[in-house]
């Protein structure tokens, strides 16, 4: 009964040895890659204007609109300026705002956030 026991603990060790070993790393890459965000939620011209940016001018502040998946309280108003956006105005589920590239980046992680677009300039002449 006591190799028993004594095999159970070895065994608990290697397991909790692997975990540790394969989960500390994935959970370092996943937390770590500020590169990392969600493409599919950002307009053409905000992608093109994200990759242009960072080749160019990396710390550009970028004008820009948002939708939510609901209109937005004040809770998410925190989340959304948690990433390091400034919000300009709210108005239901619509948010107009700017930040650099990784702030913009990282808005479309959060789960909330369903839309990004360029803010288009108009021309009134």
């Amino acid at each position: 009964m006591k190799d028993f026991s004594q095999i159970i603990k070895l065994a608990l060790s290697f397991i909790s040895l692997v975990i540790l070993s394969i989960g500390i790393p994935v959970l370092i890459v996943s937390c770590s890659s500020s590169s990392e965000y969600i493409s599919e939620k950002m307009d053409t011209p905000l992608q093109q204007k994200i990759r242009q940016l960072e080749e160019e001018e990396p710390n550009a502040i970028v004008q820009f609109t948002g939708k939510t998946n609901a209109p937005i309280s004040d809770e998410m108003k925190t989340t959304l300026e948690s990433t390091g956006i400034k919000t300009e105005s709210i108005v239901q589920d619509i948010f107009t705002a700017s930040g650099d590239i990784e702030s913009i980046k990282k808005l479309t992680l959060l789960d909330f956030v369903t839309y990004l677009e360029l803010v288009k300039k108009l021309d009134l002449k």
